[in-house]
């Protein structure tokens, strides 16, 4: 008795479902120690376990320009450090595994980029904190280098913005 297979998709339609924001196979997420990161860890881990996708946390310790790029920034290390394995408690009460690295760089946004080009991201997850500057919210410098010059798609994830501030007026003419 011969049996057949019945494909109920054709194995191309398969194929480009899992591709995508929504099947990663690589995500970097960068913290800084914001409340924020844990819920864009949270977003990552969550997008990873059905594709089973590898996610890397990367925090950045930003040298000033009058040291060395190489010098030594023990407290600062400690602190990124602390940080880094609060994300690791994070993904472990997720049931997911993360791998972290610290880097060193005259600006957080390029190595940020760099390292998720390098590393073979195709999503990058991340949480910006809110600093209302004037009433308003304001992107900052990473998260416009992010937006700029990030090779892979991004997912943005803010807090929401302080109880307090004017309401939005819309003009209408």
């Amino acid at each position: 008795m011969a049996s057949r297979i019945f494909r109920s998709h054709p194995a191309d339609a398969v194929t480009s479902e899992r591709q995508g924001i929504l099947w990663p196979h690589r995500i970097a997420v960068p913290v800084r120690g914001d409340p924020v990161d844990k819920d864009a860890l949270r977003a990552a881990c969550r997008l990873a376990r059905p594709a089973k996708a590898d996610i890397l946390v990367i925090t950045v310790l930003e040298v000033a320009r009058n040291l060395p790029l190489s010098a030594s920034l023990g407290d600062e290390l400690g602190r990124a450090e602390e940080v880094l394995a609060g994300m690791e408690e994070v993904a472990l009460g997720l049931e997911s595994k993360v791998q972290t690295t610290v880097l060193q760089a005259r600006e957080a946004g390029p190595a940020i980029v760099d390292e998720a080009r390098r590393w073979e991201a195709d999503l990058m997850v991340v949480g910006l904190g809110t600093k209302p500057r004037f009433g308003e919210f304001v992107l900052g410098r990473t998260g416009t280098q992010l937006l700029n010059y990030a090779h892979c798609r991004l997912i943005l994830l803010r807090a929401a913005m302080p109880e307090g501030l004017p309401p939005l007026r819309a003009e209408v003419s």
